[in-house]
């Protein structure tokens, strides 16, 4: 989707590769690191595209490999289980069902508005006033710089997962927990 909106504009496409490398929020900037120039067109227009777009073809899309049974093996556990995302819930509800994840999570939690990623921190506060669990028991599973940046901010523990948004290196530099798929991640929480 992104390289459309690129090709669309006549900017140079870029290669997962490249994207992982560089993806960041606020995710205005991280379009102006790919070629997206605001001052001839408001960055709206292009939030509102990608997301249009991704809302259009997320069904063709795919869990990460071992992601349904680790989530099944965590629910059998007994462990509480939550998705804080920086999608708006209304369209987070929806993912979450056709995914047919929502009879194993205990809360599903989105932004309450435009999505910015910036919310993130606000909505994942009052997940934790609700839910009944010690921050020392509460760790976020992520795939981004992001994530690393919500579990600070809430003083909480996090593991990044590869094969998301952001590189291997870039997760592993923030110091975090960082497993290279979601099997790896699966054998460390079963330890």
């Amino acid at each position: 989707m992104l390289n459309n909106s690129l090709d669309k504009r006549g900017l140079k496409k870029i290669s997962v590769d490249d994207y992982r490398r560089k993806f960041l929020f606020p995710i205005k900037t991280f379009y102006e690191s790919v070629g997206f120039d605001f001052s001839n067109e408001a960055f709206e227009i292009t939030n509102k595209e990608f997301h249009d777009g991704f809302e259009k073809n997320f069904k063709k899309l795919a869990l990460q490999p071992h992601a349904l049974s680790t989530i099944k093996n965590l629910k059998n556990t007994g462990v509480t289980q939550s998705i804080l995302s920086a999608t708006v819930q209304q369209k987070l509800d929806k993912q979450v069902e056709f995914f047919g994840l929502n009879i194993y999570l205990d809360n599903i939690v989105g932004l309450s508005n435009t999505p910015s990623g910036f919310g993130k921190e606000l909505e994942g506060k009052e997940l934790l006033s609700t839910v009944n669990i010690s921050k020392k028991e509460t760790i976020i599973i992520g795939d981004s710089m992001l994530d690393f940046s919500v579990s600070n901010a809430l003083g909480i523990d996090c593991g990044l997962v590869y094969n998301g948004h952001n590189s291997m290196e870039r997760l592993a530099a923030t110091g975090s927990k960082t497993f290279r798929n979601i099997k790896s991640l699966c054998e460390w929480i079963s330890k």
